[in-house]
């Protein structure tokens, strides 16, 4: 082999194990912010629907409270709310939901004297009973 021929050969050999190694590391490092992204995209959009549905839940209960007739001993109870469009089912205060139920708001009333009527709106989600937002406070009298 002539000198010149040497030299075009090494420089068109293929590419060294380090050179692999590095572009598989780089890859893979990309590989691995991609499914981060992924997966907290995803986590956020679970969140963002509890959250709405949470809201939906407590305007549904804040409605339905002002549509009651007053009463001079109000008593609370809770509803378990699907995700699946299906109407509200109606449980005791703090009570068991079905197994489709997402959500369960409790709605508590309470009656100091000379006020009027402080009724709690609460939404837990459920099968684990955790609390989603502040709980909403609406006052009633009679009118």
């Amino acid at each position: 082999m002539t000198p010149d021929r040497s030299k075009r050969h090494r420089a068109q050999a293929g590419t060294t194990l380090i050179e692999l190694l590095v572009s598989t590391a780089i890859i893979g490092g990309a590989l691995v912010l991609l499914v981060g992204l992924f997966s907290t995209g995803a986590i956020d959009s679970r969140l963002a629907a509890k959250y709405t549905a949470a809201e939906a839940a407590t305007s549904y209960e804040m409605e339905k409270v002002g549509a009651m007739p007053y009463s001079a001993s109000p008593s609370g109870y809770s509803e378990c709310f699907a995700s699946d469009g299906t109407n509200p089912t109606v449980v005791s205060y703090q009570g068991g939901c079905p197994a489709a139920a997402g959500l369960r708001a409790d709605v508590s009333a309470t009656q100091p004297q000379d006020r009027p009527q402080l009724w709690t709106i609460t939404i837990n989600s459920w099968p684990a009973p955790s609390r989603i937002g502040s709980p909403v406070s609406i006052n009633k009298g009679n009118r």
